[in-house]
């Protein structure tokens, strides 16, 4: 049992903290009154402050955690000039032509390939900063979107905490919480006859009665395509607990890009790709927007070499191209409807999409799955959500 006193805003707490089943437990004395447990901690400082910031694991809280390899971008801002002579990396001296990948490659990119990249991505983080109209501070890069969700998830999870999401919404959340020890609970979809959507009200009444610590929406939503308006995910965000941080995965917000939220949400983490409107899903690159304080923490506990240079030089090259996701996206959506039309057409009830994909209801899962092997014999791979409450789709 250890005790010790915290500084508050307009307060002072008397903490005394001692290990239970979760491993933590935090009993706070104020004024004589103890509030018990450290989410009941959060939301009693979210009271006292008109902004909390966001809320991280316990033990990340107090810590700062130095990288200790910044890259070489950050040595060269430190000493105001460029490196010409990297021999402090222990990288491979330069094999020109008779390097393997020189048969495939231009001069260029073999070299990239043997030194070790910018582990913060500087310029690709600029350019993506430009394009969303974010600054720069809340915009933090890594290896695709899943990463982002592994990463969200690691600031503020730990063994027991709970972790809501939509049954058979997007999976990559579910197995990475998992795997972190967190308990999910999933609340079913909202189904009409007609649509299939996440039910926003459901989501917030679970996440206040099992005191989450985090909360998934992928809005535009996958597999069912539906997407929330800006003024839907705001509500949906003030509905939830203060101390919930709700993860707001936007992989396919570039085919709708009204729909996007634009500005920063407390205790959000909007997460995004480069995989669907810009060709690169092979390259694995997402981003994440966030309020800064949020960027800083993830960047101190994230992986540093995820991207790597080959990469990197690509993606640039990419961004540069003012008008390629444009026509990429343009060229999709009309494909897009005119599958739905042809769809509609058959035995199968399409759903709206705000994506580029098409989701197809079925009478049964038996129906569904009948129409995916058919399509299997023909060589046609379609995606079938693995969630028992999606086997008709």
């Amino acid at each position: 049992l250890t005790s010790f006193s915290v500084g508050v805003p307009g307060s002072s707490l008397s903490v005394a903290s001692l290990r239970c089943s979760h491993k933590r437990c935090m009993s706070f004395s104020r004024g004589g009154q103890q509030v018990r447990g450290f989410r009941n901690c959060v939301a009693s400082h979210a009271q006292e402050s008109s902004d909390p910031g966001p809320t991280f694991a316990p033990h990340l809280e107090q810590n700062t955690i130095v990288n200790p390899f910044p890259g070489m971008p950050t040595l060269e801002a430190a000493i105001g000039r460029t490196v010409t002579a990297r021999i402090g990396s222990n990288e491979c001296i330069p094999m020109g032509s008779e390097h393997p990948l020189s048969a495939y490659l231009p001069e260029e990119l073999v070299d990239l390939a043997r030194l070790y990249p910018d582990p913060y991505a500087r310029k690709i983080r600029a350019q993506l900063a430009t394009l969303s109209q974010v600054p720069l501070e809340e915009l933090l890069i890594d290896a695709g979107a899943d990463s982002l969700i592994s990463l969200t998830l690691r600031t503020r999870v730990l063994p027991g905490d709970k972790v809501i999401t939509t049954a058979g919404t997007y999976p990559t959340v579910v197995y990475f919480a998992k795997g972190m020890g967190a308990d999910v609970v999933e609340v079913p979809y909202k189904d009409d006859g007609n649509l299939i959507i996440p039910d926003l009200e459901a989501l917030a009444k679970s996440a206040k009665e099992n005191s989450a610590a985090v909360v998934y929406l992928a809005n535009p939503d996958n597999p069912t395509g539906h997407v929330f308006t800006p003024s839907e995910v705001a509500a949906f965000r003030e509905s939830l607990p203060q101390s919930c941080v709700l993860i707001l995965d936007e992989a396919y917000i570039d085919f709708c890009p009204e729909q996007g939220v634009s500005k920063r949400m407390p205790n959000t983490v909007q997460l995004r790709t480069l995989s669907k409107a810009y060709g690169l899903a092979g390259l694995r690159v997402g981003y994440a927007i966030a309020d800064k304080r949020w960027i800083h923490k993830a960047d101190q506990v994230r992986v540093q070499f995820t991207m790597n240079s080959i990469s990197n030089f690509l993606v640039e090259h990419v961004l540069n191209d003012a008008s390629f996701s444009s026509t990429l996206i343009s060229r999709t959506k009309q494909l897009r409807d005119e599958l739905s039309s042809k769809l509609a057409a058959g035995t199968g009830s399409p759903l709206p999409s705000s994506t580029n994909f098409v989701t197809v209801r079925y009478a049964n899962a038996e129906d569904a799955t009948a129409r995916q092997k058919e399509l299997w014999k023909s060589g046609t791979a379609v995606h079938r959500p693995p969630h028992p409450a999606m086997g008709h789709v």
